[in-house]
């Protein structure tokens, strides 16, 4: 069989499939809109009613003893932090202790069931704790837990709220100390709000996983009418274009004093000033943290700033001048939580970490876990290394790879494997 005749048949086998998957993806969305229409926790539930309070034992709240328990009890810090988890991971025990640190009340939601063994940790590291039946992913849990604030007065009376979730794994030591400082920086600031990553794909907007807001914007009429309008559809399109995009269209882009945390001019700024005394950075350092381009160049994608990485690296040259512009240029021209996925926690000491690397193809397994290892050490974190490390190749290996999908495509559609990564040209 000739390599053209190859070509011609697997051309419509690769349209075939992209339409399965787009079928799949328009029945997971119709699946989505009855549920929230019909199901009984859909439209006729009201917020509260999705809740269960975790127990230490049957009949007794997890709450009970502990401080603001009252309605009327508010803290100045409050952070809705929604989880998907059985058990208590160490990246988010750790999360939950660096928020903690932060002066932040955790209001604990958890769209799994969390297991008799977890709940008893929790009870150290949150002021309330809930099961949530899950409905609207993330955003739902979002959704609720801020009306359930809202509705109970804690957000009239609170002075600072963050809203996080667990799709980060997180890096302790140095790293999270540097967030938690620059959390007290923010509540004494003049700024409005403070987000950890920026993304200019579909349209400029502050991804959702790490939000912390202060009065003039939580209490804003636009906020609050977007949460009570926002329909929580269990289907992660409508999470996106309908949820982190269109909150940041009609919210916080209405805001100017805003601050984001890692961003791709700080990083260029820490690069110059990491490698300062070595008259240009090292391309090969810098490529080796960044995603793999064996997929787009297969596909013969490669463009200008991308060539210029790798001729550099290949070269084992400096990036000097214009040439260093080149990461910055790949960074806003795609997704900056996968290809700064470890620039950023190695030169501006951001402690999230993306779950989905490896399935969106970004990284191999084996790069991302040796990444991460060396991250957490550089982080220097005095407590034992490998637990976390072992917890963040569990991951990697349980969620796999995008070959691993390729039987499954309604589950690859669901959880929006419908492409690889490639590197993002400069767009035209």
């Amino acid at each position: 069989m000739t390599d053209s005749f190859k070509k011609v048949l697997k051309a419509p086998l690769g349209l075939w499939k992209k339409i399965k998957i787009k079928i799949f993806i328009l029945t997971d969305y119709v699946q989505a809109v009855i549920d929230y229409w019909l199901g009984p926790y859909g439209l006729r539930c009201p917020p509260e009613r999705r809740f269960q309070p975790l127990s230490l034992d049957p009949g007794t709240d997890i709450i009970a003893n502990r401080a603001y328990a009252g309605v009327a009890d508010t803290p100045e810090r409050i952070a809705l932090f929604i989880a998907y988890s059985r058990r208590l991971t160490l990246s988010n025990r750790a999360y939950l202790e660096a928020l903690n640190e932060a002066g932040f009340a955790v209001v604990y939601i958890n769209n799994e069931h969390t297991d008799p063994d977890a709940a008893a940790s929790l009870q150290t590291l949150c002021w309330r704790a809930y099961d949530h039946h899950n409905i609207g992913r993330d955003f739902g849990g979002f959704r609720d837990g801020i009306l359930l604030l809202h509705n109970e007065g804690h957000l009239d009376r609170c002075k600072v709220l963050c809203i996080a979730n667990d799709s980060m794994q997180f890096i302790p030591g140095r790293n999270a100390q540097a967030l938690i400082t620059a959390l007290h920086a923010f509540v004494t600031s003049e700024k409005q709000a403070l987000f950890s990553h920026i993304s200019h794909q579909i349209q400029t907007h502050y991804q959702s996983y790490f939000q912390v807001l202060k009065p003039d914007v939580f209490r804003s009429r636009p906020f609050l009418q977007f949460w009570k309008k926002y329909k929580p559809l269990s289907h992660r399109g409508h999470c996106i274009y309908n949820g982190e995009i269109a909150l940041s269209q009609q919210v916080y882009r209405q805001f100017t004093a805003v601050d984001t945390l890692y961003t791709s001019d700080k990083l260029q700024e820490a690069l110059e000033s990491y490698f300062s005394r070595e008259g240009g950075v090292p391309a090969e350092e810098v490529f080796r943290l960044m995603p793999s381009p064996a997929r787009t160049s297969q596909r013969r994608k490669i463009g200008y700033s991308l060539q210029q990485l790798m001729l550099q690296s290949n070269q084992h040259e400096k990036l000097t001048g214009a040439q260093l512009y080149s990461i910055a240029d790949l960074i806003e021209n795609g997704n900056p939580s996968h290809i700064a996925a470890f620039l950023y926690p190695f030169y501006l000491h951001c402690p999230f970490v993306k779950h989905d690397l490896c399935t969106a193809g970004s990284y191999t397994m084996a790069q991302a876990i040796s990444l991460f290892r060396e991250a957490v050490k550089q982080s220097v974190f005095t407590g034992d290394v490998e637990p976390y490390v072992e917890e963040f190749r569990d991951l990697m290996y349980r969620r796999g790879v995008p070959l691993s999908y390729n039987n499954r495509l309604r589950e690859a559609a669901i959880k929006g494997i419908t492409g690889t990564f490639v590197y993002p040209s400069t767009y035209e």
